[in-house]
């Protein structure tokens, strides 16, 4: 299996990256050729700008970089995205990421019986670290509401089979809730 890794955090000491290293270290030990995208590490620049503009809409050619990410989703079997949650949303930089890479005719497509995802045959793991704690999002219906935007509204939508965790109140957790997240990643 190939299984490509798409991160964002700022801090390469961030819990985020811990789950980053988890999955990449299980994967490795099960065989699994690994590859990883550290949107920051890699300076992704998030904005749709004209020459996205003009790819989408205007015949025009697709950006370098965009053309490079697709490629590496299309060599994937399998997406692990792992991102905190910030203001109740993913980093804007991974807006910027699924907004520039995820593709109207790479990803999915519209027909007359409605969108079509385009990524089937493959699976996407999504992990979602917050400093807030499970109660809070569990009596306000975020967490309801992250499953839907990013797993339907998203992954499922682009034909995905897509599978959400979030691991909340990390901050103020203790190091043995910590750890204890990081054993249940398969």
């Amino acid at each position: 299996m190939k299984n490509l890794i798409i991160y964002t955090h700022l801090n390469p000491a961030s819990f985020t990256k811990a789950i980053v290293d988890e999955v990449e270290k299980k994967a490795i030990a099960r065989g699994e050729e690994v590859k990883i995208i550290d949107l920051y590490a890699e300076k992704f620049n998030p904005i749709l700008d004209m020459p996205d503009v003009e790819h989408l809409l205007m015949g025009g050619i697709i950006p370098e970089d965009t053309k490079k990410y697709q490629e590496l989703i299309t060599w994937a079997d399998h997406l692990t995205i792992v991102y905190p949650m910030w203001w109740a949303q993913m980093p804007a930089i991974l807006k910027g990421f699924i907004d520039r890479v995820f593709l109207h005719g790479y990803a999915f497509n519209f027909t007359e019986n409605g969108p079509v995802g385009l990524l089937v045959n493959k699976t996407a793991q999504v992990y979602i670290s917050t400093n807030t704690p499970a109660a809070v999002y569990e009596a306000t219906g975020m967490n309801k509401s992250q499953l839907r935007i990013i797993q339907e509204g998203i992954f499922e939508f682009c034909g995905l089979k897509t599978q959400t965790t979030i691991f909340a109140d990390v901050k103020e957790g203790t190091d043995e809730m910590r750890k204890g997240y990081l054993k249940t990643i398969k």
